[in-house]
């Protein structure tokens, strides 16, 4: 089913629940269907839906049916070759471009993605819950959300879904660029799909995750989840429950790893907290915690708690190398490739990037590394616009 129209607010499932509050409410994914449009004809930036239709899990498991959720801008060409899939980080949604859209400055007439030339797809990746099939959707056998019966999703399984719905708009060829776990499914996009791809730009990220993001940036959000008690088991829709401290918890741990130590010394220091409290005090608290407590409670009220296990478990486990090591799946590239750094990145550090860039060099892939210098850390590539239209431009020019 291609062109399904959102519904009248054109809004993702809510799940805001304030954190401080701690409050419970139920969340359910609704899925609305209209008449199918003849695909490419929606309005640019309107919210659409796919049926991928009956689904098999690269870790295990089968869904009779998922639907992507996805929002277009610019038209397909007819030889269907001028496509650009923008791929958004882990709790993203496909609202790249336009009004509120993360990454609008980039995306446009006349801008470095330039949708007078290209037509631009970004989808809600499986496993979330912007509108495509996630944990928080119903399984049509019991009626009930699936919960953590869902299957595990891996960064492969979301491009595979991409890749049915795109072949569905008729596309035939595509640039994937995309940043974080983004920049993960660029790499896959490029190394499992290099039939369809002109080009790819993988931006924060490597082949693999470390060490330190798999353990901050993933296994302390998942144990604050799963140890809120409103988590119940992962059963917290059917229980009227949610685990609103844990997620806020998780997004804190995550915060600190998409800033720097520079970003974070420039911007709070030892400051006192000039928020008013959302979480019980402890004494005197400082600015940086302020920040990191409105940044939670921010997250749990559009973002849903299964979700954010399955999809940082999906970044943990990705490994370009998988199944025939690095160097076979390096040689598979046949298009031109720009890896992007970001100076101050812990999360997924600059020299590892650029080793990877080597490495596919090496292989006799068309590769180039650039990167962003600022004191922002990983989230540069949200913010720092006038570098990433640098970078970006001339090498999206040139393909």
């Amino acid at each position: 089913m291609i062109g399904s129209r959102a519904p009248a607010n054109d809004a993702p499932p809510d799940y805001r629940t304030p954190a401080s509050t701690h409050a419970a409410r139920r969340s359910h994914l609704t899925v609305v269907t209209d008449p199918v449009r003849p695909a490419g004809q929606a309005d640019d930036g309107e919210l659409q839906w796919f049926s991928v239709g009956r689904f098999d899990f690269e870790l295990g498991g089968t869904l009779p049916d998922v639907t992507l959720a996805y929002r277009t801008w610019g038209r397909l060409n007819a030889a269907g070759d001028n496509a650009v899939i923008v791929l958004h980080a882990l709790t993203g949604d496909p609202l790249a471009a336009g009004p509120g859209g993360w990454w609008t400055p980039m995306i446009g007439a006349g801008a470095a993605i330039d949708t007078d030339d290209a037509f631009v797809v970004c989808v809600n990746v499986v496993g979330g819950c912007s509108g495509s099939t996630g944990p928080a959707s119903v399984d049509p056998l019991t009626r009930r959300p699936y919960a953590m019966r869902f299957p595990l999703v891996s960064i492969g399984d979301m491009v595979l879904a991409q890749r049915r719905l795109l072949e569905s708009l008729g596309v035939t060829r595509l640039v994937a660029i995309g940043g974080s776990i983004g920049g993960l499914q660029a790499l896959e996009w490029a190394t499992r799909h290099p039939d369809m791809v002109a080009a790819a730009v993988p931006i924060a990220a490597t082949g693999a995750l470390g060490p330190m993001g798999i353990a901050v940036h993933g296994e302390l959000g998942r144990r604050a989840i799963m140890a809120d008690p409103d988590w119940r088991g992962g059963e917290y829709q059917n229980e009227g429950t949610f685990p609103a401290a844990g997620l806020a918890t998780a997004r804190m741990a995550a915060m600190t790893t998409y800033h720097s130590r520079e970003s974070l010394g420039q911007r709070f220091g030892r400051n006192p907290a000039t928020r008013p409290d959302t979480w019980p005090a402890f004494g005197p608290t400082f600015d940086v915690e302020s920040y990191l407590h409105h940044h939670g409670d921010k997250l749990v009220r559009r973002f849903d708690a299964n979700s954010y296990l399955y999809l940082s478990r999906a970044m943990d486990l990705y490994d370009v190398g998988r199944d025939g090591g690095e160097a076979h799946w390096l040689n598979e590239v046949a298009a031109p490739v720009l890896l992007v750094g970001i100076r101050t990145d812990w999360l997924f550090p600059p020299d590892e990037i650029e080793a990877l860039a080597d490495r596919m060099a090496a292989a006799g892939v068309d590769a180039a590394y650039a990167e962003i210098d600022s004191p922002h850390g990983h989230d540069a590539f949200l913010k720092e616009w006038d570098q990433l239209d640098a970078i970006l431009t001339p090498f999206l020019r040139s393909i």
